[in-house]
C-alpha cells in the first residue's frame, strides 16, 4: 500500500469530520478542487432519469443558478440518463469527468454547457460518485475554468479519496440532518432510523442506539461477547477488529472501511461501516479514539410511505393499500387476488392515485415512493 502523505491524511480526517457537520463539506469540496485546478463545486442530489434537481451544498457557487436549475436547466442537462432506472444501478466509474459521458464535441454544441456551465466560467466537470438511490444520485461536481482536462494524477487523486468521501456521506446523510434540532450526538444516533454502534479500540461497546439494539436481539450476524462488538463469522470478526483499530488510532491517517458481515442461513450480508471520531485535543488526552459503526441490513425492506402518500396527496386507505403492493412489486392481478376485489377496481383505483399523485405510470410511482422513503 502506498503511503499517505501529511496533507492527503489531514484532508481524509476533514472528510470524516463532515460526516457528523454537514457546513464541513465546503471546506472539504474547497481543499479538494483545489488539490486537482478546480474553480468550483457543489455537492449535489439529482434524479439522473430526469435531472431534476433535490438538494446541494454550494463551493464558490451562486445559488442564483441553483434556481435555474430547477427553473430549466435541470430538463437538459446533458449528464442525465436516457436508461431505465434498472441500469442506472449497473456499475458505474466512480470518478469519471464530462468527456467520460459524451464526447467533447456534443458537450460544446449543447445549451447545458453554452448556456448554463460557460456563464459560470466552468468549462471542465469532475465527478465523484457517492451513492445513489432509486434514481437519484449523489455526486460531488468540480467545475475548472481552463480548458486543459483533467490528467490522471487529479483523477488517481479522487479516487483514493472517494471511498472515503462515500463512507462519510453515507453517515451524514443517517445522522447529520437531525443535529439542526437535536444538540448532542448521542441524541441524533438514538432517534437516526439505522443500526449504530460506538466502541472504542479494542471493540468494546460503549452505546447501541435502538435500531442496533434491535438488531442485535435478531441475532443478524453481530453478538456482544465480554463486551465487544463482534461478528459472529470468525474472518469477519478479525477484519472488524482491524478496522476498528485503522479508525480509533490517533497516530497517522484515521481511516474508515466497509465490511460485508455474513448470517447464518441468510443470503445476503449486513453492510458494516466504520467511521473515525473527531477527536479533540483538550483537557482530556484520549491515545484511542471512539469509532462509530453503523450497519445497514440489506434483507430489510424499505419502509413503504403510507402516511406520507395520505397526507400529501389526500389517499383514501384502500389507495394508499393499493400503493403499497405496487411498491412491493406486485402485478395488478396479483394485487386484485390479495384484496378480495376485481382487477376492473385495482386499475380504477391506480388511475385515481396517478391523478392524485400526479405521475402517469406505475414506475413514475414506485420513483416517488422512493423519494418519500429516503
Amino acid at each position: 500500500m502506498n503511503a499517505i502523505s501529511d496533507p492527503e491524511a489531514d484532508l481524509i480526517q476533514q472528510i470524516y469530520a463532515a460526516a457528523y457537520d454537514p457546513a464541513k463539506w465546503v471546506e472539504v469540496m474547497e481543499r479538494l478542487s483545489d488539490a486537482v485546478g478546480g474553480l468550483r463545486g457543489c455537492l449535489t442530489r439529482i434524479d439522473m432519469s430526469d435531472g431534476s434537481g433535490v438538494d446541494a451544498i454550494l463551493m464558490r457557487s451562486d445559488p442564483a443558478w441553483v434556481d435555474a436549475y430547477a427553473r430549466h436547466f435541470g430538463s437538459v442537462n446533458v449528464f442525465k440518463s436516457s436508461v431505465s432506472p434498472a441500469d442506472l444501478r449497473a456499475p458505474v466509474k466512480p470518478v469519471a469527468t464530462d468527456e467520460d459521458c459524451l464526447s467533447r464535441e456534443d458537450y460544446a454544441r449543447s445549451e447545458y454547457y453554452n448556456d448554463f456551465m460557460r456563464p459560470q466560467d466552468v468549462d471542465r466537470s469532475l465527478f465523484i460518485r457517492l451513492g445513489l438511490s432509486g434514481t437519484v444520485a449523489s455526486t460531488i461536481n468540480i467545475g475548472r475554468r481552463t480548458g486543459e482536462a483533467f490528467d490522471q494524477s487529479d483523477l488517481d487523486f479522487a479516487a483514493r479519496l472517494q471511498p472515503h468521501l462515500v463512507r462519510a456521506y453515507e453517515v451524514s446523510r443517517q445522522i447529520a440532518q437531525p443535529l439542526g434540532v437535536i444538540h448532542t450526538l448521542t441524541e441524533a444516533l438514538q432517534y437516526s432510523p439505522h443500526a449504530l454502534f460506538l466502541v472504542e479500540a479494542d471493540c468494546a461497546l460503549t452505546y447501541a442506539n435502538r435500531v442496533g439494539e434491535k438488531l442485535l436481539e435478531r441475532d443478524r450476524g453481530l453478538m456482544v461477547l465480554r463486551g465487544r462488538l463482534k461478528p459472529r463469522h470468525s474472518d469477519s470478526a478479525r477484519r472488524f477488529e482491524a478496522m476498528i483499530g485503522q479508525a480509533a488510532r490517533r497516530d497517522g491517517a484515521r481511516l474508515g472501511a466497509t465490511l460485508s458481515v455474513p448470517r447464518e442461513g441468510a443470503r445476503i450480508p449486513l453492510a458494516v461501516r466504520t467511521t473515525p471520531l473527531p477527536l479533540e485535543d483538550g483537557p482530556i488526552f484520549r491515545a484511542m479514539a471512539p469509532v462509530l459503526v453503523s450497519v445497514t441490513d440489506l434483507e430489510s425492506d424499505v419502509s413503504t410511505p403510507t402516511h406520507e402518500l395520505k397526507d400529501l396527496f389526500g389517499l383514501t386507505a384502500a389507495e394508499v393499500k393499493l400503493a403499497a403492493a405496487v411498491f412491493e412489486g406486485l402485478s395488478l392481478p396479483e394485487a386484485a387476488e390479495r384484496f378480495g376485489i376485481s382487477i376492473n377496481t385495482v386499475r380504477f383505483q391506480l388511475a385515481r392515485i396517478f391523478d392524485k399523485t400526479g405521475v402517469s405510470r406505475q414506475a413514475e410511482l414506485v420513483k416517488l415512493m422512493m423519494r418519500l422513503a429516503s
